[in-house]
């Protein structure tokens, strides 16, 4: 499932990202380095462990929500860095019966991001979400990248001044 989950991501950042790239004149470019979601449940063998590259759901996320970036692969052709650290938890059977029975529960997902300027090393922005799915989280991320940083002061005077 996660797999197919990842595959529709994939597809949805190629689709919608040929559109935005024709827009990203002036927009920074971030590469997003490659991230694996550990799954911290107490009942998951390592064997059996689902791994999904947490990067892709970022790269969706900003281009849906239309964040004014352009994302590389290629490190060195890019303004930024957005590097990540992500852990799912899922729920237990039991846990899911009480959850049911009293509301609430069900899986948490975490992740912390920053976004590193290459030249400097400097972080320049940094968010830490709770999320009941990684689309979620990431999605959250790329709105408050946004409003929170790119669309604030010095910021959107440097965007405005470099289109």
């Amino acid at each position: 499932m996660r797999q197919l989950t990842t595959t529709a991501i994939l597809s949805g950042m190629i689709v919608f990202g040929l559109a935005s790239v024709a827009d990203a004149k002036g927009d920074f470019r971030v590469f997003i380095e490659e991230s694996v979601t550990e799954d911290i449940s107490n009942e998951v063998d390592e064997a059996d462990e689902a791994r999904v590259d947490f990067g892709l759901a970022i790269s969706a996320a900003l281009i849906k929500k239309d964040v004014p970036v352009l994302v590389v692969t290629d490190r060195t052709k890019s303004d930024w860095t957005i590097r990540s650290v992500s852990t799912v938890k899922e729920q237990t059977t039991g846990r899911a019966i009480v959850s049911g029975l009293f509301g609430g529960g069900g899986d948490k997902f975490e992740g912390t991001f920053q976004v590193i300027d290459n030249e400097t090393a400097a972080i320049l922005y940094a968010y830490n979400v709770q999320k009941n799915n990684f689309q979620s989280a990431a999605e959250a991320f790329a709105k408050h990248f946004q409003n929170d940083f790119l669309n604030k002061g010095e910021m959107r005077a440097t965007r405005q001044a470099r289109k």
